[in-house]
């Protein structure tokens, strides 16, 4: 088990975010081989039905280097998840012996549950195979949202409208928070005239429902197409009027749920929810054959046995290929011809991670070996480095 200490979760004020170095934990003698989760995805409206009827949340400021300065999103707080997980008595045994001779068998979701509330208790540990870190939201998700943002000044930009976009490890999914926030804001405009899809993917099914569909939720609510909801309520009680740099508590109610789906589907937004390991996740299922416009992932290379996986999704998502390359192409260097195609691909990471193994050079290496081109298109050297890299197959 790992701690990660860089986080931006327990500072006073959000705005500054803690970069110190993990600290890496004894492993327990109690941790034995684990099976990694197989892909599946998650439906929005599962998820939705098991919201609690109320939620808190916080401003997530995001400093840019365009000319907004400054960008507020809306997130969940995490001490409200913990809550949510204690109300519905999922603490009652989340001692692993417990669980395990628990009779009758509980539930898959029962069991998610228990382990959410064991690492919300503490959220920077990683425990491979069974939780990576989703629950936090990291510092480079950030440096991801204030590189897409500087695109709008790049000649040709078209906007995500018509777009598929896929974040992998999303965990509090704010890169993708950032593009439905553009796409509900262009919206309120004028008509979206063509489908986008915005697909996050994260290991724990847990993750996707405490924090990535709540914020998704948030996000919305933020923006001006949550009016007509909250006109037509016309109860400040239930359909509250928002202050996005306000913490507050939104009340979740079946008109909000229907409103929210209804919001996205006008304006020609889908989205969808996976979990799952890398390894099992197939392009295939969630987009047929056609290939993503935008892959998104950040820290996501800090466990060097994931990289070969996550780099032959990268490479299969846009398009790029569908045959998996195994460690023996990559050791004698088997490479795939490289093609000409429109898609872009960021990975946002920390140059090393202390005390865990992987890093930005271990993944660049990977990546020659496959014979992908590689540019760092925004690059932080305060405190512990971090880059955004754009790949190219």
């Amino acid at each position: 088990m790992f701690k990660f200490d860089f986080d931006i979760e327990d500072a006073e004020d959000l705005d500054v975010v803690n970069s110190n170095v993990p600290n890496r934990k004894e492993k327990d003698s109690s941790d034995v081989s684990v099976t990694l989760e197989s892909f599946a995805e998650v439906p929005i409206v599962q998820l939705l039905d098991i919201l609690p009827s109320l939620i808190s949340y916080s401003p997530l400021r995001i400093p840019l280097a365009s000319s907004r300065e400054e960008l507020t999103l809306l997130r969940r707080d995490l001490f409200d998840a913990r809550f949510q997980l204690i109300s519905e008595g999922v603490g009652d045994a989340v001692n692993a012996s417990q669980i395990l001779s628990e009779e009758p068998p509980i539930s898959s979701q029962l069991l998610r549950d228990r382990k959410a509330l064991d690492f919300l208790d503490a959220p920077s540990d990683l425990v491979p195979g069974v939780y990576e870190g989703g629950l936090k939201t990291w510092e480079c998700s950030l440096d991801l949202v204030d590189y897409l943002d500087t695109l709008k000044d790049v000649l040709g930009y078209e906007g995500f409208e018509g777009k598929k976009v896929l974040e992998l490890g999303c965990g509090t999914g704010v890169p993708s928070l950032y593009i439905l926030y553009e796409l509900l804001s262009a919206v309120s405009t004028s008509s979206a005239s063509k489908k986008t899809e915005i697909h996050l993917q994260d290991y724990n099914q847990s993750v996707l429902q405490l924090v990535t569909l709540p914020n998704l939720l948030l996000t919305w609510y933020a923006s001006p197409l949550a009016d007509d909801y909250r006109a037509s309520i016309n109860d400040p009680e239930i359909a509250p009027l928002l202050d996005p740099v306000v913490p507050s508590e939104l009340p979740i109610t079946p008109e909000l749920k229907a409103a929210f789906l209804s919001s996205l589907s006008k304006s020609k937004i889908a989205i969808r929810l996976f979990s799952g390991s890398w390894d099992t996740f197939d392009p295939l299922k969630t987009i047929g054959t056609d290939s993503y416009n935008i892959l998104l992932t950040s820290e996501t290379i800090y466990c060097t046995d994931s990289l070969l996986p996550l780099v032959n999704l990268m490479r299969a998502a846009v398009g790029m290929g569908t045959q998996a390359l195994d460690r023996e192409d990559v050791a004698s260097s088997k490479r795939p011809n490289k093609e000409t195609r429109s898609y872009l691909c960021l990975v946002a990471a920390k140059v090393l991670y202390f005390g865990v193994g992987g890093g930005i050079p271990d993944f660049l290496e990977t990546l020659r070996k496959v014979n992908a081109d590689v540019e760092t298109v925004l690059e932080r050297t305060v405190g512990v480095g971090r880059k955004t890299m754009r790949v190219r197959w």
